[in-house]
C-alpha cells in the first residue's frame, strides 16, 4: 500500500511551484494572457473562399503578414471560413492597406479597419463582393461583459459546490474540497497563460467541466474516508491513506476512460476544438492528481492542526 500522506507536503509544494512558474512565464515573458476577439475585441469576417484555398493557405497568408488570425471552418461544402483578428493586429491591417492604396489616398483615409481587412482579402484572393458573407468590428465592451460573465459563472459554481459539500460533509472535508477546487482552477489558468491559449467561450466551458469532474473524484475519496473512519481504529492519517488506496483503481479507470474521449477530439476533431481539448486533458489529469495528492492531504493537515489547537 502506497503511503500518499507521507508525501503531502511535497505534492503541495510541487503544485505551488507549478502555479508560480505558470504565472511567472505568463506575465514575465508574455506580459499577460493571450488576447482573443471574444474577450478583447477585434475584427470578425465570414468569407466564402474558392475551393482551391485550404486552411493551410490561409494560415500561411496571415502568418506572412504577421497577423494573428483564428480560423473557423463554418461550412466545409461551401468553404466558408470565419476569420477572427485580435485587437493587437488591427493597426497592422490598417498599415498594410495604407501601403497598398497609398496613405494620402481618399480610399485609405476613409477605410475602417474592417474595410481594410475585406479590401486585402478581396484583392489577394480575387473575391467578389458577394463572397463576403459578413464583416464586423467587435468592441472591447463585449469582451468586458464576457469576462464578467465568465468570472460570475465560475464563482457561482464554486459557491454552490461549497454549499453542497457543507451539507454533505464535515467542515474539514468541505474546506479541503473547496481549496482543492480553487487549486485546480488557479493552476489551470496558469497553464492557459503559460501556453498562451487564447481565452474563449469553449475555454470557460472547459474550466466549468473541470470543476465538476474534479469534485466528483474528490467526493468518491471522501466518502470512503468517512466509511472507514467509522469502522477502523487506525489514526486519521492511516484511514485517509487506506481510503485513497482503495479508491485508486476506480479513480484511475475513470480518468483513463474520460481521457480517451478527449484525446479523440485532439486526434480526429476539428482544429477549432483543440484548445478546449488541451485544457480539458490537463484538467482531467490535474483533477485526478488533486483528489489524491491535494484534497485528502489538506483534510489531514487541518485535522492535525485542529487537534493541536484544542490541546493548547
Amino acid at each position: 500500500m502506497f503511503d500518499f500522506i507521507k508525501y503531502k507536503y511535497i505534492s503541495i509544494t510541487f503544485s505551488t511551484i507549478l502555479i508560480i512558474v505558470g504565472f511567472g512565464v505568463t506575465f514575465g515573458k508574455y506580459g499577460g494572457f493571450a488576447t482573443s476577439l471574444d474577450f478583447d475585441g477585434g475584427l470578425r469576417a465570414v468569407v466564402e473562399f474558392p475551393e482551391n484555398v485550404e486552411r493551410k493557405n490561409l494560415e500561411e497568408y496571415f502568418s506572412s503578414k504577421n497577423l494573428e488570425a483564428v480560423l473557423v471552418l463554418m461550412d466545409k461544402d461551401k468553404n466558408d471560413y470565419q476569420i477572427d483578428i485580435g485587437l493587437g493586429s488591427v493597426d497592422q491591417i490598417k498599415e498594410l492597406y495604407n501601403e497598398r492604396k497609398g496613405k494620402d489616398s481618399v480610399e485609405a483615409k476613409q477605410a475602417s479597419a474592417i474595410d481594410a481587412l475585406i479590401g486585402l482579402l478581396q484583392e489577394d484572393f480575387k473575391l467578389e463582393k458577394k463572397k463576403i458573407l459578413s464583416a464586423n468590428q467587435v468592441g472591447s465592451v463585449v469582451g468586458a461583459e464576457l469576462t464578467s460573465t465568465g468570472i460570475s459563472l465560475l464563482s457561482l459554481t464554486l459557491f454552490f459546490i461549497m454549499l453542497y459539500l457543507s451539507f454533505r460533509f464535515q467542515f474539514k472535508f468541505a474546506l479541503g474540497a473547496i481549496l482543492a477546487l480553487i487549486h485546480d482552477l488557479v493552476i489551470t489558468i496558469a497553464f492557459i497563460g503559460f501556453f498562451q491559449i487564447k481565452p474563449s467561450v469553449p475555454i470557460i466551458a472547459a474550466l466549468l467541466t473541470l470543476l465538476g469532474y474534479s469534485i466528483n473524484d474528490t467526493i468518491v475519496v471522501f466518502d470512503r474516508i468517512r466509511e472507514n473512519a467509522g469502522n477502523l481504529r487506525d489514526t486519521f492519517s492511516q484511514v485517509i491513506n487506506l481510503s485513497i488506496n482503495q479508491t485508486l483503481s476506480r479513480t484511475f479507470n475513470t480518468s483513463v476512460a474520460t481521457l480517451i474521449s478527449v484525446v479523440a477530439i485532439i486526434i480526429g476533431g476539428a482544429v477549432e476544438l483543440y484548445d478546449f481539448a488541451y485544457v480539458l486533458t490537463f484538467g482531467i489529469i490535474l483533477g485526478t492528481f488533486s483528489s489524491v495528492f491535494i484534497a485528502a492531504p489538506l483534510v489531514d493537515i487541518y485535522d492535525t492542526l485542529s487537534k493541536r489547537w484544542k490541546r493548547s
